[in-house]
């Protein structure tokens, strides 16, 4: 596996002076986003040939999203894999600042989020308005659980900026009732958004998903004009394995995080061909106040975090957006209820109990290697 002590070059790429990437970001915020890359990096994908672990022709490393993006492409020259990942990691940049970000004015959902109720419905670009549609289908199969427009109550407990609270019990409730999808409505025939005034859109549960579709994209069309044989993006918790390391179609090996563990700790590893792949624990994101720990993962039907025996699922899907988004909404459901969503978007997952057993679906347990005593299956 790729050690951390090989990525912390990342860091001198923000602490170089005058660098333009590191004036795209705060000091805190690199801070934040630093730790979670050492998550990624420490358990990412890495390219295990016949003979051994390949060695990547170019990387590239970058922020967005809150995270640390990071891009190795495989064969072909230096120069060109290089180039390839600088410019995959602008895709992932450009898509977090120019469409889906939240929190940053420059953004598309930004200044739709920030209109004039009385301008509704309003016109987006293709781009906005398919991940708005797809995230919202997905999360109409949670039972509430999840919403497209759950920005109401993310952001109430500080989740959209990590300052975080705990509400009191009206402010929650009066942001539950902003968060139905039902009064949000998605014309595809005119690209138009409408909702309730009050209401805030959030893809914030699958943006890095969509991050590593459109970085993804950039290394397939590199593999399908042969300038290289295969990469690896990981954008926070979501990875996309595109092509082979070596062009013989070996597969790649994933580590997943130890939720119990240290950041650079897996306890199983994961081995799979071209596909897309997202965690969500409740390790990810916590808080303390008053004595008790909260979580990111909110449960719309209660406005709190989810309260189960899980502490992480992983999803593998066909898409960065369906691995992020289910990654959420299995969590929510639980292995059981989440079963028929998963076979209607031919996903397979890994669910991670709170007793340290493990599950996985069918076609995927095969795949799955437990590497620490500690974890058992149920």
């Amino acid at each position: 596996f790729l050690q951390t002590s090989r990525k912390y070059s990342i860091l001198m790429l923000y602490i170089k002076a005058g660098s333009e990437r590191a004036k795209r970001v705060r000091l805190t915020v690199k801070i934040r986003a630093l730790g979670a890359a050492v998550l990624v990096l420490a358990s990412a994908l890495c390219a295990c040939s016949r003979g051994g672990t390949q060695t990547p022709s170019g990387q590239a490393q970058d922020i967005a999203m809150g995270s640390a993006i990071s891009v190795s492409a495989y064969g072909g020259s230096k120069e060109a894999a290089h180039s390839l990942c600088v410019a995959a990691c602008d895709a992932v940049q450009a898509l977090d600042t120019r469409v889906l970000s939240k929190t940053a004015s420059s953004s598309e959902l930004y200044r739709l989020n920030h209109t004039d109720p009385a301008a509704f419905p309003v016109a987006v670009s293709s781009e906005l308005f398919d991940a708005l549609a797809e995230t919202k289908a997905i999360y109409a199969h949670s039972g509430g659980k999840a919403a497209l427009g759950c920005g109401a109550l993310t952001s109430l407990w500080g989740m959209d900026t990590d300052e975080f609270r705990v509400p009191a019990q009206e402010e929650i409730d009066a942001a539950r009732a902003l968060c139905s999808d039902d009064t949000v409505q998605l014309d595809a025939e005119n690209n138009t958004v409408f909702f309730a005034p009050g209401q805030e859109l959030n893809l914030g549960s699958t943006g890095k998903g969509l991050g590593c579709d459109r970085a993804a994209q950039v290394l397939r069309e590199a593999v399908d004009a042969g300038t290289i044989t295969g990469g690896i993006v990981s954008v926070g918790g979501s990875i996309a394995a595109v092509g082979s390391s070596d062009g013989e179609g070996t597969s790649w090996r994933v580590g997943i995080r130890d939720p119990f563990g240290t950041a650079n700790e897996y306890f199983a590893t994961l081995t799979v061909g071209e596909s897309f792949l997202s965690t969500s624990g409740s390790y990810e994101k916590q808080f303390t106040e008053n004595g008790k720990t909260y979580h990111h993962i909110l449960d719309l039907t209660t406005g709190y975090p989810a309260e189960t025996q899980l502490v992480s699922v992983t999803i593998v899907a066909q898409t960065g957006l369906q691995s992020d988004a289910l990654s959420t909404l299995c969590f929510l459901l639980g292995e059981e209820d989440s079963r028929e969503v998963l076979e209607l978007y031919n996903a397979q997952a890994v669910f991670v109990y709170a007793d340290r057993t493990v599950s996985a679906t069918a076609s995927l347990r095969g795949s799955v290697e437990l590497v620490n005593d500690a974890y058992t299956w149920r």
